[in-house]
């Protein structure tokens, strides 16, 4: 494998594990070092953006280097006409995440919390001002009070679905019974009525992009946001990208690489758990938005989100048949136990989607404590000294790292 392709995946990877870790840190200088708004709120909220890229994030890319330095070498010297189509590829890829970088992070829609400066959602009274929630006078609760009473009730759950009311109801049926029941509204902090809470969930939107049209009302963060996250499209299309290239072309790895395949099989197969656990973030958020905004507004990133999980999950399954296996010809009980184990947690996962969706929300969404949150980051080293150094245990099970 030539220095060339090390040094060109290198380079990628550092930018996009650097662009990771900035968003997270410029949310931290600006809203916990202030002191004004709940950074921590706003990162569990947030968690897809927040704590899966400075994480699992930067532990797929770990995971991924040699597969995808395999991967440009063998595109740079073995398949026919492999340079050009390589370099098509990676034009395509970056021009397809600056496109949906601004599509995602458009002017457009509702506005994240995190575009408002935190002394601007300090300064947030409710609506009308001043409003007493406790008595259920609020229209609309203070955007931060909002936010932090979802942070609360998600960390004593286990979920949250049952809160989010349905705000587009089938006008097909005219009786409908649990709209007129009476539920905890996170943006009213009383209890109301299924078309109360709708609208005041209206409000809670457009309050956000009120505040956001001022320009001296927007965030250091929000801008930090806009201007990196088509990197994390970047990052997302080439990982999948990498995986199912390295599958079509498995014959040309054995035949030329065959030295690396361990390594190989072994980051390809963290790396699709650590991605794994992406859609699942997006999927708490997504509960979680629906508890503060609502469920009215039309959003093809909401409807597409069990789609690209699906796609994920099918991604993560396909490795699992290529990659889980021994290369020495040894071990073929445990590859037939890996693929029949990858089939079972797929069903079981399609048929307990909403549960697995809760689970979620409480220990890596809205939810996530101090521990939880923890326990990803000792989740994430852990994975990461198996891709890095490469631990076996010698025949006289002495524990030992390959180099």
């Amino acid at each position: 494998m030539s220095v060339g392709a090390r040094i060109f995946v290198a380079v990628n990877f550092i930018i996009l594990g650097l662009s990771f870790i900035a968003t997270t840190v410029v949310l931290f200088v600006e809203y916990g070092l202030e002191g004004q708004a709940d950074w921590a709120a706003l990162a569990t909220y947030y968690s897809h953006l927040f704590i899966f890229f400075p994480t699992f994030g930067i532990l797929a890319l770990i995971a991924f280097y040699v597969p995808a330095s395999i991967l440009v070498d063998m595109y740079w010297t073995y398949v026919p006409n492999g340079k050009v189509r390589f370099s098509i590829g990676y034009v395509v890829a970056i021009l397809l995440a600056l496109v949906g970088g601004s599509v995602i992070g458009g002017g457009g829609g509702l506005k994240s919390i995190f575009e408002i400066k935190p002394g601007v959602l300090a300064a947030d009274k409710g609506d009308p001002s001043g409003c007493d929630a406790g008595s259920g006078a609020c229209l609309r609760a203070p955007v931060l009070k909002s936010l932090a009473n979802v942070r609360l009730q998600s960390t004593k759950r286990l979920g949250m679905s049952q809160f989010v009311r349905n705000c587009t109801p089938d006008d097909l049926f005219d009786s409908q019974p649990e709209r007129d029941r009476k539920l905890h509204c996170f943006v009213t902090l009383s209890l109301v009525n299924a078309d109360q809470c709708c609208r005041a969930q209206q409000r809670f939107g457009e309050a956000l992009n009120r505040m956001h049209a001022v320009e001296a009302n927007r965030s250091v963060t929000g801008t930090a946001h806009r201007y990196l996250l088509p990197l994390k499209v970047f990052f997302l299309l080439v990982v999948l990208a990498i995986a199912i290239l390295l599958v079509i072309r498995h014959r040309l790895l054995e035949e030329h690489y065959a030295p690396y395949m361990k390594k190989l099989q072994r980051g390809v197969l963290i790396g699709a758990f650590a991605m794994l656990v992406w859609p699942l973030m997006n999927l708490a958020f997504l509960q979680s938005s629906g508890l503060l905004y609502g469920t009215a507004h039309e959003s093809v990133y909401r409807d597409a989100s069990p789609v690209i999980l699906a796609v994920y999950v099918l991604w993560a399954l396909l490795l699992v048949f290529f990659f889980f296996k021994s290369f020495d010809g040894a071990d073929k009980d445990m590859e037939n136990m890996g693929r029949i184990g990858g089939i079972v947690g797929s069903a079981v996962f399609a048929f307990n989607y909403q549960s697995i969706v809760d689970y979620a929300v409480r220990f890596a969404g809205s939810g996530a404590t101090a521990i939880t949150i923890g326990t990803i980051f000792a989740i994430a080293v852990i994975a990461l000294v198996a891709v890095v150094l490469q631990p076996k245990r010698s025949p006289t099970g002495k524990l030992s790292f390959d180099k």
